[in-house]
Order: structure tokens, then sequence, then C-alpha cells
């Protein structure tokens, strides 16, 4: 079960009577094209920019951050599972905005570490009712550019996966290379690995 702070339960509990105004908030750190340093671009689904303290996803703490609005971003439901299934949430936003533009071209995005927080805005003040709370860390497995025809509207949809589970997934060619083998003193550990899972062995048979 997932904790969260007492000011974002009491607007949830409290939707109902006072209504819910949601909002989400992704942030994507790639690296400069040019200088190869990491980069972070902000994103969220209000209509204006706004600077706003938010849970860091890696460190656990608060962090001030400049998300960009009016991008007509949209982020899919994300997977809430208990088993070993990678999560896979599709973000997408509008091509003509510079920042996103500076995100796709200026960025190389693969692999981009990716944080999607949740928060709700009070219906009165129009302010957060709390520290946005982080709802997902993964990473970019995609971020293709679509070019609309004449009149039409163009998007990119940038995929991400649950890190955490994708890194269970990762292999490690060194452990069952020859080649890697070799290195480590003369291993001729896996010398045959490469032809092994082709032998026909004929048991109890001459």
């Amino acid at each position: 079960m997932k904790n969260i702070t007492s000011a974002f339960f009491a607007a949830l509990t409290g939707a109902r009577d006072k209504g819910l105004v949601p909002r989400r908030f992704v942030w994507i750190t790639g690296k400069d094209l040019a200088s190869g340093a990491p980069a972070s671009v902000g994103l969220w689904t209000g209509d204006d920019d706004i600077n706003i303290t938010v849970t860091s996803g890696v460190t656990g703490l608060p962090e001030a951050r400049t998300y960009y609005g009016g991008l007509n971003l949209k982020v899919s439901p994300i997977p809430r599972t208990a088993d070993l299934t990678i999560q896979t949430v599709t973000i997408t936003v509008g091509q003509i905005a510079p920042a996103v533009q500076q995100l796709v071209r200026g960025y190389d995005l693969r692999l981009a570490p990716i944080e999607i927080h949740d928060m709700s805005f009070d219906t009165g003040t129009r302010l957060p009712s709390a520290v946005p709370e982080i709802a997902f860390l993964g990473i970019a497995d995609g971020a293709p550019i679509k070019t609309p025809a004449v009149g039409q509207d163009g998007d990119i949809e940038i995929s991400a996966i649950s890190a955490a589970i994708a890194m269970l997934e990762r292999t490690n060619p060194a452990k069952s290379s020859y080649e890697g083998q070799k290195r480590r003193s003369g291993d001729e550990f896996g010398l045959y690995s490469s032809t092994v899972a082709n032998w026909q062995i004929p048991w109890g048979q001459k």
C-alpha cells in the first residue's frame, strides 16, 4: 500500500463534497546532444507554466522544479501490479511548444529517467493541496515524432517502462561469453556456450 501525505489524503476523501482538480507532472532527464550533460524538462497537465516543489523520485527529498503547461499533455493510466510485470505508461504531448522541441530534438532520450507525480488542486484557492506525490518512476523506451498532414495536429508519444522491473530483465553477456571469460586468467567455462544449446544427447542409447 502506498503511503501518501495527510493533506493529499484529505483532498481525495473530500472530493465528493468539494470536487477534485487532478493534475499530473512529468519530469524527463535526457542528455544534451551538444554537451552530453544531463538536462531535464518538466511538463504538466495545467494551462500555464508553474514553479513547484515536488518530492524527488530518486532522492526522496523536496526539489523545486519548473513545469511547462498548455502542452495538451496526456498520461495514460499507470498500471498497478503485484508481480514482476513491466508497467508501461504512454505520455502524449503536442510538438509545437519550444520546450517539447528542445526535449525531443535537443536531448538524447534513450533510457532517459522519467518521473510522474500526482497532485490535486484546491477547488477554491486553485493551489496545490500538498507536495506532489511520486506515482511512477521509469525510463524512456521510445519517443517517435509524428509528422501530421496539412491542417492536422501532431503529437509525440513517449513510451515509459517501469525502471525497477526493467532492470531485472537486463542480461550481462560477459557471464556467458567465452571471449569475456578468457579475460579472466584463461577461464574456459563458456567455451561451448554458443553451441551447447543445439547438442542432441541420446540419453539411454548407444
